[in-house]
């Protein structure tokens, strides 16, 4: 068998026509390059219907829209952001891009999102900001998260790069915040094929300022704020996006399979940890995380079988460039020592999905005698 990859090109080459389609058709509608203005506006329009928003911001990249967030919020030098000490390390570069500290908050065992309880303990009077990052496709328990954030008068911004169309009660994860970021880089559910990001601003002033920033060239005292220019979407990655949009329910749906099967097979093994939804939430996943005790031997024999796993996020207060964290992470500590990220991709077949189980199958049975 070929080997099985974290992302998939299957999508893509499935839409190859229907990309060339759409590229000619735009093109040929445009008169020059800066006409891509009102095609992003209408894929904005489409996009916050989606989300259940009344207005969403097309940018350059997710890290590009968290940074904006943090900048629209007024988080600088003096500030504090409470942020998950397990998540992807641009949550916390962003706040220090901002001159602002991260604060990170440990998580949850039963499904490795922040802990709410640990928020309100992480609070100061220099706290201005919480990211919600929703880790691995699964929500935040944002109902607790926004009360608290309310109470304490602190701007809740929902990092969704993960997570884009999983939900939580029912609602869309991005509609919870003040602001929430998202990415459609080339392995998300609605991914472009390269990069591209989106933003939910509900207050209408800050998106007017982060619209300006977009256009730097034309205000010195903005690009000053930002220290640098932060571009539009790309005209590719706009494309692939308006075609993909109308397979999106294909998409999840073929990544809700792909989950379920591999929940069915590899639920109840000993010595290995599944994490499956909680109560209320609906996940989209992109990517499939299973915590054993032997990880490092059971990775080296993922490799072996071309099963392209990988192993865990370098949490927070590991990073060398965060070395002031000092605080104790016992759940972060146990994913960082245990946890490996299974392929996920959209329409994986049954076949890749059975083979990268019975890998992990074997291995463990053998470690288990």
């Amino acid at each position: 068998m070929a080997s099985v990859r974290y992302e998939s090109i299957l999508v893509e080459q499935a839409l190859s026509r229907e990309y060339a389609s759409e590229l000619d058709t735009v093109l040929k509608g445009m008169a020059g390059l800066n006409d891509i203005k009102p095609l992003i506006r209408e894929f904005e329009k489409v996009f916050a219907k989606y989300i259940g928003v009344k207005e969403a911001v097309a940018v350059n990249s997710g890290s590009d829209a968290l940074k904006m967030a943090l900048l629209a919020a007024d988080v600088g030098r003096g500030d504090e952001v409470i942020v998950p000490n397990l998540t992807y390390q641009a949550v916390a570069l962003a706040v220090c891009y901002c001159g602002a500290k991260p604060v990170a908050v440990d998580a949850m065992k039963e499904d490795l999102e922040i802990n709410p309880e640990l928020i309100e303990k992480a609070i100061s009077k220099k706290t201005k900001a919480l990211i919600a990052a929703h880790m691995f496709g699964r929500p935040c328990q944002m109902d607790r998260i926004k009360m608290i954030c309310q109470k304490k008068n602190i701007i809740l911004i929902e990092d969704v790069c993960q997570a884009e169309s999983s939900r939580y009660k029912g609602q869309m994860l991005g509609s919870f915040g003040d602001m929430a970021v998202f990415s459609f880089s080339y392995y998300k559910p609605l991914s472009s094929c390269g990069g591209g990001g989106g933003m939910v601003v509900c207050s209408e002033n800050k998106s007017k300022r982060i619209r300006r920033w977009m256009q730097d060239w034309q205000d010195d005292g903005e690009l000053l704020k930002t220290g640098q220019r932060f571009a539009p979407m790309a005209l590719m990655d706009l494309i692939a996006l308006r075609v993909k949009f109308f397979h999106l329910k294909e998409i999840i749906k073929s990544r809700y399979q792909a989950k379920a099967l591999y929940e069915k097979k590899l639920g109840g093994i000993k010595g290995l940890t599944i994490f499956k939804d909680q109560a209320q939430t609906e996940s989209v996943a992109q990517n499939f995380v299973i915590c054993a005790q032997s990880r490092d031997l059971l990775f080296d024999q993922l490799i072996k079988q071309g099963v392209m796993a990988q192993k865990a996020y370098l949490p927070l207060h590991r990073m060398a460039a965060l070395k002031g964290i000092k605080k104790k992470f016992p759940v972060s500590e146990w994913y960082a020592d245990t946890a490996l990220h299974l392929p996920l991709h959209s329409f994986m077949s049954q076949d890749k999905i059975e083979h990268v189980v019975a890998c992990c199958q074997s291995f463990l049975r053998s470690q288990n005698l």
